[in-house]
């Protein structure tokens, strides 16, 4: 039987397919020599520092996906995740507009912060976005970030 291994950390990855014997029986020797070259200490937990992704910028110009837009963010509102996810499809994927179930399907990219009311609320956060003028809509079921907007967001990334 094989199995694979994928370990990221400190900007490396590692990928591993093999058998499940060596796992079982060379795993232990396998993470000590990644935690060695890593530099990581013994004392230390494994667990990033949770400012860490909000002090890090996200380049505007490369692919990021919803997920770590919104841990930058920190969106509070299911307004805030669908000019997130938004964002996300215009500036990382260059959909410009993009339709609402490309937008909703991006907010559950982002687990941390999607509520499953927001499905049923879409209606609502839409409406709600389009009189504040925080997005427009150039064509039926389809949405932008207006420029105004999209500056804050990228101002924050």
């Amino acid at each position: 039987m094989t199995a694979k291994l994928r370990i990221k950390a400190k900007g490396i990855e590692i990928e591993w397919e093999g058998e499940v014997d060596y796992l079982k029986n060379d795993l232990p020797d396998l993470i000590a020599a990644i935690v060695a070259a890593l530099g990581i200490s013994a004392g230390d937990d494994g667990d990033d520092d949770p400012n860490e992704i909000e002090n890090t910028p996200l380049n505007p110009a490369m692919k990021f996906t919803t997920a770590a837009l919104a841990a930058k963010i920190q969106p509070g509102t299911a307004q805030d995740l669908f000019k997130v996810a938004l964002a996300k499809l215009q500036l990382s994927d260059k959909i410009e507009p993009a339709e609402r179930a490309q937008i909703h399907n991006e907010m559950k990219n982002a687990p941390k912060f999607y509520k499953p009311a927001m499905r049923t609320n879409l209606s609502k956060t839409i409406d709600a976005l389009l009189t504040s003028n925080s997005i427009n809509e150039p064509s039926t079921g389809k949405f932008a970030l207006t420029p105004k907007a999209q500056a804050e967001i990228e101002s924050k990334i």
